[in-house]
């Protein structure tokens, strides 16, 4: 969705949807609730007051491995 089909969608200006993607303003509750009702998401699902981390990081993160071999089976001499 491009900033200025949101900026309408919301009612506001699209240099105002660029100034809260780059983080240099907060929104208000008000517009931080008419953006999550077009995302149809939460608030805490769009807006945190710490950085995003990346959303890849996020799908892909796989629980470590646990190995099931025993001691015996590191053992490469023979």
């Amino acid at each position: 969705m491009s900033r200025a089909r949101l900026a309408e969608l919301v009612g506001v200006n699209p240099q105002t949807v660029g100034v809260l993607e780059r983080g240099d303003h907060y929104p208000s509750l008000d517009l931080a609730f008419r953006i999550c009702a077009v995302f149809e998401l939460p608030v805490e699902a769009v807006f945190s007051r710490r950085e995003f981390g990346p959303l890849s990081t996020e799908l892909y993160r796989r629980p470590p491995i646990e190995s099931t071999r025993g001691a015996e089976d590191d053992d490469l001499t023979g």
